[in-house]
């Protein structure tokens, strides 16, 4: 089990606070301050119990509780004990009335002695047992400066930073283990800590900079994600799915299938028609077919009007809202259409679509696509992974067969057989010229191709598509005339000139004649195809194929796959709007300052990330914040706790009694609005931020919503260790609003410089100057004990220095710095083996410094067996005799 599986769960039994008066209480104490209590691996239980001498045998019954918690593992126990020691009452000083000491509360002057003498602490036999040890913090201050306006809250404040210290889940495990080696388990402090982080102001400046980055603006989608940027799942279902032509989709016989066969037929025999016309040949033997063309062309329109019309009415009845699946399929049979399984059933993937979906969001919150953008994104999504009605396509029908193309379809086009450009006036010139070569009356001879233009021009008005129609004919007639008289009077003036041979007037003949034939049957060629694109025909089979395809994908966007794609669209959308959901409450800020949350102070709410039971009777909410005062250590005269062992006194010089001591009226409160001032144990980091901070946190937040979504995806809608106890599975939205909390959390119990348990492995992060703005020199000399900044502090006045062990072998001394400075202290002190042992590396990126216990002298521990108060029933050490000298 790692060390910060298990937080620990910081319990306050001074004057009863905290105290369980059962296990039901105890339960419901640690499920507030443990959020994974609850789970079933939630292994050892750590307890972090703060009381004073007196409580550890009046609260013996507490502590049985908390030592016999239910869980899998075991139970660590840890007692912070505050406040100065019993003295234990002398059997042998009479009374002088002879009846002990009424007025004195068991001390033989009526209070306890100065010094350290007859002092005892005395311990229920549970907090003997393994797994448990007692710290004793007599003065949590490490001595105060007498002109400080508010001891008690400046006490309080070291106490709740020093509950924080030991709420370290390595140094509570290290502390614990280095007691339980101790002769009586029982041990006071020294230390010295540095709180390597940023100051409160600079924190919550970068929190709010990167809430108001990761929440972004609202900037419209260009368009939805293509499905090459998406998962596989997700693609196959934004993709075409199966494809079936849309005759796959009609019953025989049916009248869709009817209709649609009626318009293939005419399209086909236009085709046809058009296949014969469009040849030479044509001008001889196609005279019957033309004569159809016109009737064929509106047979074909009108099948293709009413097939559009029909595919019209089964989209419209079969895919209007509110139209129940069952009848919607009836309509569809009774129009003719017939789904086959293979064409709306997809075969199951199991959880692939909404794994797909997860993977997807995650990613584009990684990439740095702020929460607005991302909830686009899912909308625009869910848009196009949504079942669309197939009424909704019946403006797409529209577009692809639309009533103004059909209305211009007609036969009534001229056909241009010859028309009067350069390129046909330039052959009809040439073909007389070549004819024309003989001498006078060999001229005439360019009357032979004349003769071939003039006879194919009457064919192609006799055999023309549109003349039952009333189509008319264009064959530029008299421009090709004076083209063939100047040809002729152009070779007509070469034979003037020149002697042409026979054999070249004879080849002249025959290609000319050949050059007209050709050019006829060209001409009529592209006279016919330019007369078929004038009337629009082409346009039919096209217009047919479309109105298939409206018909199938109409049919396929509302039938393949419909529950699943709705199912993956709704959760789409229910992921946009948690995330809007989140950027809204991201720019109303989430609170990050005051105490640590383990300390006592939480956000308010019963959820599990708050901590109801540690709120008005636990910490006092005078000191409200005293973690984050960043104060100046106190200045003044002080004794000087870390004298060497051989310089000890045996007995201190007495302290000066309090005011209003007993029979005395209560000293007057002393306004508690004044600064707070850190015991001078604790120096406070100076960071304002480096250049990667508020990236950083935005990565962080990304992260965190992103492990929110996996673990409640994960969990069938249940966010591990979400559930208070008898409370009810936690929705999506509490758990991406609960992730965001947990990492200002995050950053305020454990810093920015580790990384977080939900960040990506994958992820580089800055170090220390990158997010905090400064180096870690101060960690390395925090850690030398040799220097001024590093030496420990004893957190016990010298009037009861007599009750610690003088034997330094005795003493233990805890390092510990955070994990991600290891690499430059480590290198900037000359390797693992230069610093302090043992040196405790921390997950947290807050504390670094160097704990030292000291073990309680011999004979000033004394076990109580049961809960009561009084010497019966003790057993007092080995060494008794010695320590009461």
């Amino acid at each position: 089990m790692n060390a910060t599986g298990s937080p620990v769960a910081v319990l306050d039994f001074r004057d009863g606070r905290d105290v369980p008066v059962d296990g039901a209480d105890l339960r419901r104490r640690v499920g507030a301050r443990l959020p994974d209590s609850g789970r079933a691996d939630a292994g050892d239980l750590r307890f972090l119990v703060v009381d004073e001498p007196g409580g550890l045998t009046a609260h013996a019954g507490a502590y049985e509780l908390v030592a016999a918690a239910p869980t899998l593992g075991a139970v660590r126990l840890l007692c912070l004990v505050v406040g100065d020691l019993e003295r234990r009452s002398s059997p042998d000083a009479p009374h002088p009335d002879g009846g002990g000491y009424p007025d004195g509360g068991g001390y033989a002057d009526g209070g306890p002695r100065a010094g350290g003498a007859g002092r005892r602490l005395r311990l229920a036999s549970v907090l003997r047992s393994s797994g448990t040890a007692v710290l004793w913090a007599a003065d949590p201050r490490a001595g105060h400066d007498p002109r400080t306006a508010d001891p008690a809250g400046e006490t309080e404040a070291a106490l709740a930073a020093l509950t924080e210290l030991l709420r370290v889940p390595e140094i509570f495990d290290e502390v614990l283990s280095e007691l339980r080696d101790a002769p009586v388990s029982v041990a006071t402090l020294s230390l010295r800590v540095l709180e390597h982080d940023l100051t409160p102001d600079a924190r919550d400046s970068a929190w709010a900079g990167a809430l108001a980055r990761f929440a972004g603006s609202d900037v419209p989608v260009t368009g939805a994600p293509v499905e090459r940027e998406l998962p596989s799942g997700l693609a196959e279902l934004l993709g075409p799915g199966p494809e079936r032509p849309a005759a796959a989709l009609l019953r025989r016989g049916g009248p869709a299938e009817a209709a649609r066969a009626a318009c293939v037929r005419a399209v086909d025999d236009l085709a046809e028609a058009r296949s014969e016309l469009d040849s030479a040949r044509a001008l001889l033997t196609g005279r019957q077919i033309a004569d159809r063309v016109p009737s064929a062309v509106g047979r074909a329109v009108d099948a293709l009007g009413r097939y559009r019309d029909v595919v019209a009415g089964v989209l419209r009845d079969s895919g209007s809202p509110g139209v129940p699946p069952g009848d919607a399929l009836a309509r569809l049979a009774d129009g003719g259409v017939v789904l086959p399984e293979e064409a709306w059933v997809r075969p199951s993937r199991g959880t692939e679509t909404d794994e797909g979906l997860r993977r997807c969001t995650a990613r584009w919150l990684t990439s740095g696509l702020p929460l607005r953008a991302v909830a686009a994104q899912l909308s625009a999504l869910a848009e196009r992974m949504a079942p669309t009605p197939s009424a909704a396509r019946l403006r797409d029908l529209e577009r692809a067969c639309p009533d103004g193309s059909l209305a211009r379809v007609s036969a009534e086009r001229p056909l241009y057989f010859a028309r009067a450009d350069a390129v046909r006036l330039g052959l009809t010139a040439l073909t007389a010229f070549l004819c024309a070569l003989a001498p006078w009356p060999g001229t005439l001879l360019a009357l032979l191709p004349a003769a071939v233009f003039l006879l194919g021009g009457a064919l192609a008005g006799s055999v023309r598509p549109g003349r039952a129609a009333g189509g008319a004919i264009h064959r530029a007639d008299t421009a090709r005339a004076v083209a063939l008289l100047v040809g002729a009077g152009a070779a007509a003036g070469l034979v003037r000139l020149v002697a042409v041979p026979r054999e070249v007037v004879l080849g002249g003949v025959v290609a000319g004649v050949l050059c007209a034939v050709l050019c006829v049957g060209a001409w009529w060629r592209r006279g016919v195809a330019d007369w078929w694109e004038a009337t629009g025909t082409a346009d039919l089979g096209p217009c047919l194929a479309r109105v298939d395809a409206v018909l199938a994908d109409a049919l396929r966007r509302q039938w393949w796959a419909a529950e699943e794609r709705t199912r993956c669209a709704d959760g789409a959308r229910t992921l946009a709007a948690v995330l809007r959901g989140a950027a809204v409450e991201a720019d109303a800020g989430y609170p990050v300052s005051g105490p640590p949350y383990g300390s006592g102070a939480g956000p308010a709410g019963p959820d599990a990330w708050t901590d109801p039971a540690w709120t008005a009777p636990g910490w006092s909410p005078d000191w409200e914040e005293p973690s984050w005062t960043g104060g100046p250590a106190t200045s003044g005269p002080r004794p000087d706790p870390s004298w060497p062992d051989d310089d000890w006194p045996d007995d201190a010089p007495a302290a000066e009694a309090p005011s209003g001591g007993r029979g005395e009226p209560p000293a007057p409160v002393v306004p508690r609005d004044l600064p707070r001032v850190d015991p001078p144990w604790l120096h406070r980091g100076p960071g304002e931020g480096g250049p990667e901070l508020v990236t950083t946190l935005v990565a962080d937040l990304a992260d965190a919503t992103v492990a929110a979504l996996r673990g409640h995806t994960a969990t069938g809608g249940t966010t591990p260790g979400a559930v208070p106890p008898g409370g009810a599975p936690t929705t999506l939205e509490a758990a991406v609003r609960r992730a965001i909390t947990a990492a200002g959390l995050s950053l305020r119990d454990n810093g920015v410089v580790p990384s977080p348990s939900y960040a990506r492995q994958d992820r580089v992060r800055g170090d220390a100057s990158a997010l905090l703005g400064i180096g870690a020199h101060r960690v390395r000399d925090v850690l030398d004990t040799g220097s001024e900044q590093g030496r420990p502090l004893l957190l016990c006045p010298p009037a009861q220095l007599t009750l610690l062990s003088r034997d330094p072998a005795d003493a233990r001394s805890i390092a510990f710095a955070p994990q991600a400075v290891r690499p430059v202290v480590e290198v900037r002190t000359g390797g693992p083996g230069a610093g302090p042992a043992p040196m405790v590396w921390t997950a947290s990126g807050r504390f670094a410094g160097t704990l030292r216990l000291v073990p309680l002298r011999a004979g000033v521990v004394e076990n109580v067996r049961g809960g009561t108060e009084g010497t019966a029933g003790t057993v007092p050490d080995s060494g008794e005799e010695w320590a009461q000298r």
